[in-house]
């Protein structure tokens, strides 16, 4: 390998490997894409600068589009051997309004799973490994190299070595402050949307039992959005909270006091909930900002949270992270021996992603505005309730049956204006006002889905200005090798 002038020192004692695919980070969207390299016959790498188990920021709720993934990568018998608890309904309480749904099966899964992600990410590890992918624990990878434009190897440090791997494809899994991002040149998203919303949770013993965890429950009651959902093993469960964001320097400072308020608060959330034993501390952040950042190029990729993120409320990161982590695999293993055929594949995988996340985007970005449920918003939901089994159903908005806009259709959405307005007492002009505010948005989607172009940096009206992703991780020397246009591999 040839390097800058004044950097050859560094690999004078290491040795140069050779791989087809170099992956940095072996969560969720890491192992996704190394799986179907790794079938393939191809030599992958993954390095990741944690050991597993490690736990890690998340929602945990998987839908049953999300679990049909877990089979696919042959890591599902794996993660039911952790006795979780099968969840086949989503429960709705809406300020008043009631109704369960159950799920619509994928590949014959009816359930979703919540998996703490140190018992999850450990599991996916080692399906990793057992399909024949080389992942390497406490690797931190330092810098890309490069030749001209296009990534040819990275440097990494394991223990107090740095060692360098050739390879002819590297992909970025490694999570929203994604060091990839910054290397590939890409940190700063093109598009994004501030958060209004804080995300807090714990988990605890579920008052129910082992034997009563049969649903997730969504409640929403002032201007909070907070989730039930039955973990891992069973008969222990998570409880989320999605509230104003102004909200969670309180949660750091005093956790139990609000707690208490938000079982205090809603008579359903605490008759569902304030019974709970053997609670765990709180986590919280209001670091949420979402974000599309430009995630293909020659000969490179970034995939799961690394590339994009939405709001949480929406229930498909951990979803969206193994279904494109594995499309991007398969992408990669049927063209990698075509340089150019390659680049078209992975942008045309990058098309595709936006195009199956957009809706969700959008709707994230919507549930970020911490305000209380409106008359029309209970109507529309109300609809659900009245028509139990009636296609579409609520439901599929989180697991993805089709885009959201499809769930909350134009005849769903008129029948609810009419109950509104044919409500006692309701104010009609605040009504109007409204639908004035709300009708942009419904447009601005489907607009953005069906005609927005890729990569459009056009704002939408649910996008929020003010974020941010902070300050990109030091690339130091990976820009240093990038200006040199003679840093090639082999």
């Amino acid at each position: 390998m040839s390097v800058p002038q004044g950097r050859e020192r560094e690999f004078e004692t290491d040795d140069l490997e050779h791989a087809d695919v170099v992956i940095v980070g072996a969560r969720l969207a890491g192992t996704a894409t190394a799986i179907p390299l790794a079938r393939a016959g191809l030599k992958v790498v993954v390095l990741d600068k944690v050991s597993f188990p490690s736990d890690t920021m998340s929602t945990h709720a998987m839908v049953p589009s999300a679990v049909q993934e877990l089979l696919l990568m042959g890591a599902l018998d794996r993660v039911l051997a952790l006795d979780p608890a099968r969840s086949r309904f989503l429960a709705i309480h809406e300020d008043g309004v009631r109704f369960r749904e159950r799920f619509t099966p994928f590949l014959g899964i009816d359930y979703g799973l919540c998996v703490p992600r140190n018992l999850l990410d450990k599991e996916l590890v080692d399906a990793a490994r057992s399909s024949g992918v080389d992942v390497r624990e406490r690797c931190g990878v330092e810098q890309v190299l490069w030749e001209n434009d296009r990534p040819v190897g990275v440097v990494y440090r394991s223990g107090g070595s740095r060692r360098a791997i050739q390879a002819r494809v590297i992909v970025g899994a490694d999570g929203r402050k994604s060091r990839m991002a910054a290397e590939f040149g890409v940190w700063e998203p093109y598009r994004g949307s501030k958060n209004g919303r804080g995300f807090a949770f714990r988990y605890l013993d579920d008052p129910l039992g082992p034997d009563g965890q049969e649903e997730y429950g969504l409640y929403r009651y002032g201007t909070t959005i907070s989730l039930i959902l039955p973990s891992c093993p069973r008969g222990r469960a998570l409880a989320v909270h999605m509230c104003d964001a102004s909200e969670i320097p309180e949660f750091r400072s005093d956790p139990e006091n609000m707690w208490r308020s938000k079982i205090d608060a809603d008579r359903a959330w605490g008759e569902r909930i304030g019974g709970a034993t053997n609670l765990s501390a709180i986590r919280a952040t209001d670091n949420l900002s979402s974000y599309y950042r430009a995630s293909s190029g020659p000969g490179r990729a970034l995939v799961g949270d690394a590339g994009h993120f939405k709001d949480p409320v929406t229930g498909n990161g951990q979803r969206g992270a193994l279904k494109h982590g594995r499309l991007l695999g398969e992408a990669i293993a049927t063209t990698i021996n075509d340089p150019t055929r390659l680049d078209h594949a992975l942008r045309q995988w990058e098309r595709n992603r936006d195009r199956d996340t957009v809706s969700t985007y959008h709707w994230g970005n919507r549930e970020t505005r911490p305000v209380a449920s409106s008359t029309l918003v209970k109507c529309v939901i109300s609809g659900f309730a009245d028509n139990p089994g009636e296609e579409p159903r609520f439901s599929d908005t989180f697991n993805r049956v089709r885009p959201v806009e499809h769930v909350l259709n134009p005849r769903r959405l008129a029948t609810g204006l009419i109950q509104a307005l044919c409500t006692p007492g309701v104010d009609r002009r605040a009504l109007v006002a409204e639908i004035l505010t709300e009708l942009p948005h419904e447009l601005d989607i489907r607009r953005h889905r069906l005609l927005g172009g890729f990569r459009s940096t056009r704002v939408m009206s649910t996008e929020r200005p003010g974020w941010s992703v902070g300050s990109a991780p030091s690339s130091g020397a990976g820009q240093d090798v990038r200006r040199h246009a003679g840093a090639t591999a082999g």
